[in-house]
């Protein structure tokens, strides 16, 4: 090959590799634009995303339960202080009530079923059957109840957990210069990993206040929508200090030293109890193991050296 070759196919490798180049860098660029889009997407809207609108069997299922309880409705004060518990729980789904009650009814329907068919199957009817059906209709009608409040008591458990940490990061952000609105908007970002249950509620309080709201309104809210006592008490304070214009990261300051005193002590309140409570499981299952191995063999020599005094003095000696 002359000169003119080796230059042809130079060029060549030399173009090949710059569109491999280029075709690459365009879709990883394409790739990292898509992912910016996606991660502000997901940061804007982070209030509450109904996963039945993704699942199409999730929201079949939600309608055909709430389909169940829209009779129940007509309590537009019941349905009211529903919905509200709802939100305590963690559930901002637009027919919360609604798939609530058909739970109910489910519940009430579906736990005596298999009893009932079982005892019809095998002829076994009887009244004391039908009073046990009852009973089993009764505990599928308040089971809900009972797991809303338990959920309820959970979720402010861990908001009352999370509370002092996000208390320094306020302080932190307040003594740098930010605004409230500004340190509450950077709070809800860096607050995610300690405590998503917090992140929503900073969240949507940012877009009660992005709305128009009045500070004042958005804090109680969240104080309500939390049913957190430390959280409603941090609130009061927030808003009396912009009130009388003192220093509120000193205040925040003061009332996260208070929260993690308070926490110490319900530590220490629980740890006291642990000696009553462990009363019961000692009776239970330590203390019969106990017994077994401290008396099992004196109960052994006595029935052995019972079984031969009667061998032994029996008429063939």
């Amino acid at each position: 090959m002359d000169g003119l070759d080796w230059l042809i196919w130079i060029g060549t490798f030399i173009t090949g590799t710059c569109l491999v180049y280029g075709t690459i860098n365009y879709y990883q660029s394409r790739r990292m634009v898509k992912s910016r889009f996606k991660k502000v997407v997901s940061t804007a809207m982070p209030l509450y995303r109904d996963r039945a609108a993704e699942d199409t069997w999730l929201k079949r299922l939600l309608e055909w339960v709430s389909s169940f309880g829209k009779f129940a409705m007509t309590d537009k004060e019941g349905a009211s202080k529903l919905r509200f518990a709802l939100i305590q729980a963690g559930f901002r789904h637009s027919k919360g009530p609604a798939i609530f009650y058909g739970l109910q009814a489910l519940g009430a329907f579906l736990l005596p079923l298999p009893y009932l068919l079982i005892n019809a199957m095998n002829g076994t009817m009887a009244s004391g059957n039908l009073i046990l059906c009852l009973m089993l209709g009764g505990v599928g009608f308040y089971l809900p109840q009972y797991v809303l409040r338990y959920m309820t008591s959970r979720r402010q458990d861990r908001v009352d957990k999370a509370l002092p940490d996000v208390l320094d990061l306020l302080i932190v952000l307040l003594e740098a210069g930010l605004s409230l609105q500004s340190t509450l908007n950077r709070v809800s970002d860096e607050v995610r990993p300690i405590s998503i249950e917090l992140y929503h509620e900073l969240a949507l309080t940012n877009a009660e206040l992005r709305t128009g709201i009045t500070r004042e309104t958005a804090l109680k809210n969240m104080g309500e929508r939390t049913g957190v006592q430390s959280v409603k008490s941090l609130v009061g304070m927030m808003i009396q200090s912009e009130k009388m214009g003192t220093s509120m990261s000193e205040a925040l300051r003061v009332q996260s030293n208070f929260l993690r005193v308070q926490r110490s002590q319900k530590a220490e309140q629980i740890a006291a109890k642990l000696p009553v409570k462990i009363m019961f499981p000692m009776l239970l299952f330590i203390f019969p193991a106990v017994f077994v191995v401290v008396l099992g063999p004196a109960a052994i020599n006595m029935l052995k050296s019972s079984i031969f005094s009667s061998v032994g003095g029996g008429p063939g000696v």
